[in-house]
């Protein structure tokens, strides 16, 4: 017996004949093609297929086998039909788009958009120092030195580029999650892999998943985590609602909103019970003006602050910010004997300074250095049975 000419097989399976019958090796065998009388990687020669033909009775073998691949006729033996014509992983025509080939894997030339060389080396690893060889394969296999490997974050004007040039650098956002740095605290960017982003920045939580503001989620920190070119939200930190100013930069797992932010609420305000003056979760928190604060307006609870009452009441509360009009919350009474401008009022409105003159029947015992809205005028012993007018107080 011998041997079917390469790459074919009989009908029944064989490959090995008489050497009469070397005529019914007629089928291309799983994984080999029949280019036409043209060798593997060519443009297809367009001869038909005759068996037992030093030139046309032959059958190349794929440069990257299909699964599947099965026995066929040397005819209808194509590329398209006995092997994988897939780009190796990452890789694309010169196009940049085209993902196929039509003669050879040696035209996957580029990285596609979002994909890298990384010199043989896997995803997110110190770059190899192999060269990048289009189409590469070796036992119908696509070799590393082929391949081009997803960007761990996605670059939203990321190219196609020659797979020489495609880095890390010029296909992937190499910026370290949202709120993340490096080891050093400062560095922004990773030069192989996102997991390199360890630390939340100063004046930047991890809230455990959860957004900034609500309650910490249960999720731990996973520095550079990310799926389908997207970090993680268990890679990222969330800005502090309030900034503190000796913010460190913290590893993940430790960096929460205490150790990060301010967690003081806003001056004169407090949290509903009315004394915390810290929030452990949101600033929005701080919805109420303390004792012998007030705010007159819509208060933004977490924003606003409330002021302080120009005259204290003798027993102050705290009251909700919405409803801690000065009038609720602090004293308006002038000081005795005092009256505002008008003659008669005895409720200031913003400040105790507006009760300028002594009412009637009463009088300043200062001659001099008398100051509205904290000193106070005297009653008189004898009084005007008519025409008595409150007196301003500087006169």
């Amino acid at each position: 017996a011998v041997p079917c000419p390469d790459g074919t097989q009989t009908q029944a399976g064989l490959t090995d004949v008489g050497a009469a019958d070397l005529g019914t090796c007629v089928n291309c065998r799983p994984n080999f093609y029949y280019n036409g009388g043209a060798a593997q990687g060519e443009a297809n020669g367009n001869q038909p297929f005759a068996a037992n033909n030093a030139a046309r009775g032959i059958c190349v073998p794929c440069q990257i086998n299909r699964v599947g691949s099965v026995t066929n006729a040397g005819d209808l033996a194509t590329l398209a039909t006995q092997c994988s014509t897939q780009c190796p992983t990452g890789t694309a025509l010169d196009d940049g788009v085209t993902d196929v080939f039509d003669r050879s894997a040696a035209q996957c030339v580029k990285c596609k958009p979002n994909f890298y060389y990384n010199g043989g080396s896997p995803q997110g690893e110190a770059p190899g120092v192999q060269v990048f060889a289009a189409g590469a394969a070796a036992a119908g296999v696509a070799a590393v030195t082929s391949q081009c490997v997803p960007c761990q974050l996605n670059k939203n004007d990321s190219p196609a580029t020659a797979g020489a040039q495609a880095n890390l650098a010029t296909q992937c956002s190499n910026q370290c999650p949202t709120g993340t740095v490096l080891d050093d605290g400062v560095t922004l960017v990773f030069n192989t892999s996102a997991t390199l982003c360890v630390k939340c920045r100063p004046n930047f939580y991890y809230n455990g998943g959860s957004p900034q503001g609500e309650a910490p989620g249960v999720q731990v920190f996973a520095a550079g985590a990310a799926a389908a070119g997207v970090a993680a939200v268990t890679s990222q930190c969330v800005p502090c609602q309030i900034n503190k100013n000796d913010s460190p930069a913290t590893a993940g797992a430790q960096a929460n909103l205490a150790t990060q932010c301010s967690t003081q609420c806003p001056t004169g305000t407090a949290i509903q019970d009315g004394v915390t003056l810290v929030f452990s979760n949101s600033s929005t928190q701080c919805s109420q003006c303390i004792a012998n604060y007030f705010f007159n307006g819509n208060l933004e609870a977490g924003k606003s602050q409330c002021l302080k009452c120009p005259v204290s009441k003798t027993t102050p509360a705290h009251a909700p910010g919405n409803t801690a009009t000065q009038a609720t919350q602090c004293l308006t009474t002038c000081p005795a004997g005092t009256v505002l401008d008008d003659g008669t009022s005895t409720n200031f409105v913003a400040s105790a300074t507006e009760c300028t003159k002594c009412s009637a029947g009463f009088f300043a015992s200062k001659t001099t250095g008398f100051t509205a809205g904290t000193d106070t005028c005297t009653e008189c012993t004898k009084k005007l049975t008519s025409g008595a007018t409150a007196v301003n107080i500087h006169q």
